[in-house]
């Protein structure tokens, strides 16, 4: 198994609208001056919504926008990995914590007081609702909004695209197969980031039945279920045409069909703004 590719595409399934525990502290303006955020997809709100200025620090596997890449890093997603130390060296009035992963941060910025905001994307609507949240408290209102109005007009046309496609057609969505890995074989769950993105792209997630995020799950549970179209993260370095080497995989509606697309999990499994475009472009996918 790629330790490094789990590694990094788990820091992606925790990635994360909210909480804001705590107002910023009183200063000229009443904003936040040094922000640090803890994951990727805060690193690309602050950036998108125009607060890019205001931040001191980023985690690593931040790689969008290029400007954000230039920030300092304060370490790793998850608390292993990640200084505390380097974190408060930059004495900032705002972290951006990620649910679940920067839990144990609380205490001690809670004693600090220091204010921080606790991210959970978990679907379109909650990234939208964290952006227009992360503005407000930033000082970038007008800004988010903006954003949003972009992602709502990307989303409509995603649901027509829909109407469109081959999900209008049929008695009911077009079954997916998202692949998070294969040995041992790992897909995403009805609670997922990724179940959201499929169902909003007009899809329907073939393990969107199980209550796990991203469960593993068994090779025959998967080819009975035949999907018709089978997504594969870019990252696990697999061409499409592979999966129909797999025994029994020949058979599969979307090996059959040549439906088995390699797509950039950095973008479809980060609940940052981009996530519209990935909703439209699955959305012709599934066509």
């Amino acid at each position: 198994m790629n330790k490094k590719y789990l590694s990094a595409f788990f820091i992606f399934l925790f990635l994360a609208s909210a909480i804001y525990a705590r107002k910023p502290k009183a200063r000229a303006g009443g904003y936040p001056k040094s922000i640090v955020a803890l994951s990727p997809s805060a690193a690309e709100i602050l950036f998108t919504i125009g607060a890019g200025d205001q931040v001191s620090a980023v985690s690593e596997f931040t790689d969008f926008p290029e400007a954000a890449k230039a920030k300092p890093v304060v370490g790793g997603f998850d608390g292993k990995t990640l200084s505390l130390e380097t974190i408060m060296s930059f004495r900032p009035d705002l972290v951006y914590l990620t649910e679940g992963m920067h839990n144990f941060l609380i205490a001690t910025l809670e004693a600090n007081g220091i204010a921080y905001y606790v991210s959970k994307g978990d679907s379109t609507a909650s990234v939208e609702k964290e952006i227009l949240e992360v503005g407000k408290i930033t000082g970038h209102e007008k800004e988010a909004a903006k954003v949003v109005d972009g992602m709502e007009t990307k989303l409509k046309k995603a649901v027509a695209s829909a109407h469109k496609g081959g999900a209008a057609n049929s008695d009911s969505p077009v079954n997916v197969y998202w692949e998070v890995w294969n040995a041992p074989y790992m897909s995403a769950g009805a609670s997922s980031f990724i179940n959201d993105v499929i169902k909003a792209a007009g899809g329907e997630n073939i393990f969107s039945d199980l209550p796990d995020t991203y469960p593993m799950v068994s090779e025959e549970s998967i080819i009975s279920r035949q999907p018709a179209v089978i997504l594969i993260p870019a990252s696990t370095g697999m061409a499409a045409d592979a999966v129909g080497l797999r025994n029994g995989w020949a058979d599969i509606p979307a090996v059959k069909g040549n439906r088995v697309f390699v797509v950039d999990d950095n973008v479809y499994t980060r609940p940052g703004p981009r996530v519209a475009d990935v909703v439209l472009e699955l959305s012709e996918l599934l066509k």
